[in-house]
């Protein structure tokens, strides 16, 4: 019974409860009870005042009437007198039939110099006795005391009346502990519930929010990031076994193809070492797809982590252009840079940065004929650094640029141009895990312009 979070909660919530009412009840009974005594003993002090003003006006004759009246008044029943001389001997009292089992000695009588007080039980009363000893003068003491039945009956029925409400309250604190651990913990329910759908396989489950504690709600959105991150692992994880199992047939059948030709007669030294060429091209290439693949697929998934630091994206476009300059000029393509000298600082990984301009700058270069012109554009817009590589190359059809992000896509002007159909892909990837945003505009036989926008930090 006590196993679950919520049962457990609910008996922490009723003890702490239990244990809290009970101090205010042992505060409160405390209190009662000495301010009860307290009342007394300022009506006993008043009254030994009296007592001492009138042994000294009247003597112990006075005193004795005056003691006759008071206990008549209260009830001999109730309370009692006694005057003691100074060797301790009882010479004025009041009627003790009703008070016959109370000591006529008691210590406090020894060198009493002022008031005492003193609180006993008495075998023939049910309830306890409160006594004041109160020296008159001379050497006389008056000794009083009366009944703490009243007192007692009021603090019993405050006793009673507290056991009814404490009753009532712990049963209303299991019930309302029980409502608020069910409540706080039912987003945990709706969490483990979800992860027990995720693992039978249906991982579209997303766990909604209910107007929960922040930290329930923190829960929700963690298992709701790690479903998302496992979902396009298991995604990419498909793609690239759907890649390999689609795209990849053609490589090795060529291969295949290759060996097979070679192999199916008798063939000179120079056609094997021809065919071994061949084969160790297709290889080299089969490798490269393999791995542009693996780097798409950590990067969307975020297998591997960024390298992220503080890298000014324009010495990357310079560095990029001047790298791509030889093949630029064999195709007597125009390079163009038109770069802010402001530091464009963004935080990012040099090296995937690098690749990813390097890929657009490869593919302007490749689909623009001889003599055409390819520009690098960089400049701020609302702390952002926007970049744009644009050519005079041959375009892209309409109904195939919303296809370009595609793996393995060619439209139908770029399949006599070698390339893999990855390199955009690669592109998207890396520009998405920087947090940044790339758009591509094209017009047949007019050009295409790729723009890429990325968050700037301060220098």
């Amino acid at each position: 019974m006590f196993k679950t979070l919520a049962s457990r909660l609910t008996i922490l919530y009723t003890l702490l409860f239990a244990i809290l009412s009970l101090i205010v009840f042992g505060t409160i009974n405390y209190s009662l009870r000495i301010n009860l005594l307290d009342r007394i003993d300022q009506e006993f002090l008043g009254d030994g005042k009296e007592y001492i003003e009138i042994f000294k006006q009247g003597g112990l004759t006075v005193v004795a009437q005056e003691i006759l009246l008071e206990t008549e008044g209260e009830g001999v029943d109730q309370v009692f007198i006694r005057v003691y001389s100074p060797d301790l001997k009882i010479i004025e009292t009041s009627d003790m039939e009703t008070w016959k089992d109370l000591p006529e000695y008691s210590p406090l009588l020894e060198n009493l110099d002022h008031e005492r007080f003193d609180t006993v039980s008495l075998s023939a009363h049910s309830g306890r006795v409160r006594v004041l000893y109160q020296p008159l003068g001379g050497g006389y003491i008056l000794q009083s005391g009366t009944l703490l039945t009243f007192d007692e009956m009021l603090l019993a029925n405050f006793q009673r009346v507290f056991s009814f409400a404490f009753s009532i309250m712990l049963v209303s604190g299991i019930l309302i502990g029980s409502y608020i651990s069910k409540r706080a913990l039912a987003g945990v329910q709706r969490v483990k519930e979800t992860a027990d759908q995720i693992s039978r396989g249906n991982l579209s489950q997303v766990i909604s929010f209910h107007d929960q504690t922040e930290e329930v709600n923190d829960l929700i959105s963690s298992i709701n990031r790690m479903q998302s991150k496992i979902q396009t692992l298991i995604k990419e994880l498909q793609d690239v076994t759907n890649n390999i199992a689609h795209d990849l047939r053609s490589p090795v059948t060529r291969i295949r193809g290759l060996t097979e030709t070679t192999l199916s007669g008798g063939q000179s030294l120079d056609e094997y070492q021809s065919m071994s060429g061949a084969v160790i091209e297709e290889c080299d290439s089969l490798v490269g797809m393999i791995n542009t693949m693996l780097e798409i697929a950590e990067t969307d998934a975020g297998v591997t982590p960024l390298d992220r630091k503080p890298v000014n994206i324009s010495e990357i476009i310079r560095d990029v252009a001047e790298l791509y300059s030889p093949v630029a000029e064999d195709k007597q393509i125009t390079i163009s840079l038109k770069i802010v000298n402001d530091p464009l600082i963004i935080l990012g990984d040099r090296s995937r940065l690098q690749r990813a301009f390097a890929n657009l700058l490869d593919n302007a270069l490749k689909f623009t004929q001889k003599g055409g012109h390819v520009s690098l554009n960089t400049k701020i817009e609302n702390h952002h650094v926007q970049i744009t590589v644009a050519d005079s190359g041959l375009g892209i059809a309409t109904e195939d640029l919303p296809h370009v992000w595609e793996r393995f896509y060619r439209a139908d002007g770029s399949r006599s141009a070698p390339g893999t159909g990855l390199g955009l892909s690669l592109v998207q990837s890396i520009i998405l895990a920087h947090g940044g945003k790339i758009d591509i505009t094209s017009q047949e036989s007019a050009g295409t312009q790729v723009t890429v926008c990325i968050d700037m930090v301060d220098a």
